[in-house]
């Protein structure tokens, strides 16, 4: 995610200079050819190609809106696996006792218990947060932005086996890492350990049945962002929003000289400013909507799951009346992942 209020151009311009460079050295040999041998099939009324420029507009105005909204649901589940985070660590805090217990244990092992089952739910997020990055075929294409956040180190995605051992046993955490989904069997040894403690007398029925409808709750928080992760943006209209796109950029030279050339003289030039320019505000149209819609990718435009993750670690810590926590994470060159 980016932090700045405006974005700055060493960050524009791997994006932009080779459009750019295509639009002068396009709209330039069209001009030339104008200039010097004066063809008449190099001018079209502009009234048509203006009619395509408003329609591509409104096309690419919903193809943006629906990127956004997957960008926007993104951040919503991660805005709920917080809010349902600081829920199961007061639940776990404060249901787990001895109270009911036949043979009541001492309180440093109920700390252990509340402990294990606050830090597995940590690596479930982290887990789950490596998963979602993961790459997919359809983001493959994203170069220029994958290449960006790749030159900052902070930024490098570690290990799963790294991310587990911070919060699990080695003996536990080598036991999800041949698994398909690591994220779905933590939260189902979470259950596990629910059940074994209810069968102790450390928690009540009522409590456990609470306790089990928050990590279905979890589930379904992580059902949400798979479902965006694993279903892309329908290619039928970003293919198209390209390929319309790239249709009135080819054209628009054409439309331009005629009303550059009604002007006379040397006006004729002009053509490249503005067409470079009117053809630049649309294909970045395009390639912010290409670039908005898969929000866990591991590029600029992310989620700030990373971030979320540690501000999450930080307050279930803090509940655990740990005192040496680890610093948010904060924007290396303006961007936070």
């Amino acid at each position: 995610m980016y932090t700045r209020k405006r974005v700055a151009l060493r960050h524009i311009w791997p994006f932009a200079w080779k459009s750019v460079l295509f639009f002068v050295l396009y709209s330039g040999a069209i001009v030339t050819l104008y200039v010097q041998f004066r063809w008449p099939f190099l001018t079209v009324p502009f009234i048509p190609i203006a009619t395509i420029g408003t329609a591509v507009a409104f096309y690419v105005g919903f193809k943006n809106n629906s990127a956004y909204d997957r960008l926007w649901e993104g951040r919503r589940v991660w805005g709920s696996l917080t809010n349902a985070s600081r829920s199961w660590a007061i639940m776990v805090l404060d249901y787990i006792t001895d109270l009911q217990a036949t043979n009541p244990v001492p309180e440093t092992t109920l700390r252990d218990y509340q402990r294990q089952l606050i830090y597995r739910h940590l690596a479930f997020l982290n887990a789950l947060r490596m998963q979602l990055r993961s790459k997919v075929v359809w983001q493959e294409h994203h170069g220029t932005e994958l290449r960006l956040i790749e030159q900052i180190e902070a930024f490098h995605l570690g290990r799963m086996d790294e991310e587990l051992c911070r919060f699990l046993p080695k003996g536990e955490s080598a036991t999800y890492l041949d698994k398909a989904n690591v994220a779905t069997q933590l939260i189902r040894q979470q259950s596990a350990q629910l059940r074994e403690l209810r069968a102790q007398g450390l928690l009540s029925d009522m409590y456990h049945n609470e306790l089990e409808r928050m990590l279905i709750e979890l589930y379904n928080q992580q059902g949400a962002a798979e479902r965006i992760k694993s279903f892309p943006f329908p290619r039928q209209y970003a293919f198209f929003s390209y390929i319309f796109v790239w249709l009135f950029i080819l054209l628009l030279p054409f439309g331009l000289i005629t009303e550059m050339a009604k002007v006379g003289g040397w006006h004729v030039w002009l053509t490249i400013p503005f067409y470079t320019l009117i053809a630049w505000v649309f294909n970045t149209m395009e390639v912010v909507g290409d670039t908005s819609e898969n929000p866990f990718e591991n590029s600029i435009n992310d989620v700030p799951i990373s971030a979320i993750c540690r501000n999450i670690e930080i307050d279930l810590r803090e509940m655990l009346g740990e005192t040496e926590l680890p610093p948010k994470l904060q924007a290396v060159d303006n961007i936070l992942m």
